[in-house]
């Protein structure tokens, strides 16, 4: 008896360690992964470094901004769809964009991604002229 005992006990042990390993090993993901979302929000990175690819993608006026976004990741463009769909949303640029063709750059950061395709480089060319 005494041995049945102490053999769930030990097997009780094990359990309750292999759990305690699991939260610890979920609660750091949970954070890394939540630091990496944070910091691609506000960070105003490339895929590439200079120069770059030039790529071409039309935008349809029935294109929703999710389409648009799955679109530049599919293309390279862009890391991740759904971090860009909430730049977009936090620099007021979702219902900016303008349908057209466009040769845009893998060098390009979201954020001048958002104004070619919103139309805002060409009146900030101008303006410098």
């Amino acid at each position: 008896m005494d041995v049945q005992k102490v053999m769930l006990s030990a097997g009780l042990f094990i359990l309750r360690l292999s759990l305690i390993i699991l939260v610890v090993i979920g609660i750091f993901r949970l954070g890394e992964y939540s630091y990496y979302f944070g910091y691609s929000l506000i960070s105003d990175t490339s895929v590439d470094a200079p120069p770059g690819k030039d790529i071409s993608m039309n935008l349809r006026s029935d294109m929703t901004v999710k389409e648009v976004a799955k679109l530049l990741e599919r293309k390279g463009l862009i890391k991740d769809d759904t971090i860009f769909q909430i730049q977009l949303k936090l620099n007021d640029f979702e219902d900016k964009l303008m349908p057209g063709s466009y040769v845009l750059n893998t060098s390009m950061t979201a954020k001048e991604i958002m104004n070619v395709l919103s139309g805002e480089e060409e009146e900030e060319e101008d303006e410098e002229e």
